[in-house]
């Protein structure tokens, strides 16, 4: 049979237009307080430490400084978009080892616990993967429930590279042993602002 011949064939034989989904079920308002715990389980259950200063006087750069020099003591290297480190965030990831990556998310998603970037803030697509911790913020006020949500708000058409960080690196791959840090960063640290 000829490819003209086939391709005449499917044209005759195209399935039903069918409607899309209605999608409004997925639309309930959460109160606040919960969708924020929501989050802070599904992350914390994807092994990332999460911390809320929500209510926090502490100006958001001191308590990062102060955060860091706790928790990230040995770190010297630094990807920081928000430049709490002396270190610009222009780093040579295949020249320099990253011990530490520093991020506000755009947006949160409580049913996965992922935040969300894209290259106005990632400035190097590599930057999430070759770290080896990441330390990412998010404002309680840009969680959303769902992913049906959180496509609602994100203008895909206007970027080129967007990814959905959901905890550290993680694989089971390797005699169904559960590794952490096996392809990316080893520890991920979530402050809700």
């Amino acid at each position: 049979m000829s490819k003209s011949a086939i391709l005449e064939k499917i044209k005759k034989n195209k399935p039903e237009l069918v409607a899309l989904p209605d999608l409004s079920v997925f639309q309930h308002d959460v109160p606040r307080e919960e969708l924020i715990k929501d989050f802070i389980s599904v992350s914390t259950g994807n092994m990332s430490n999460v911390v809320s200063i929500i209510d926090s006087e502490v100006p958001l750069q001191t308590y990062l400084k102060e955060f860091i020099s706790k928790n990230f003591p040995l770190a010297t290297t630094f990807y920081d978009t928000l430049k709490i480190e002396a270190n610009p965030s222009e780093v040579d990831f295949t020249q320099t080892p990253v011990d530490l990556f520093i991020a506000e998310a755009k947006l949160g998603v409580a049913e996965n616990g992922g935040l969300w970037f894209d290259d106005s803030i990632l400035k190097q697509r590599i930057s999430t993967f070759a770290c080896e911790h990441t330390l990412m913020i998010i404002n309680h006020k840009n969680i959303v429930p769902t992913m049906h949500q959180a496509y609602q708000k994100i203008k895909i058409s206007e970027t080129g590279y967007c990814v959905l960080i959901a905890g550290p690196s993680k694989t089971a791959d390797i005699e169904q042993s559960l590794v952490v840090g096996a392809q990316g960063a080893v520890s991920n640290t979530t402050i809700i602002i």
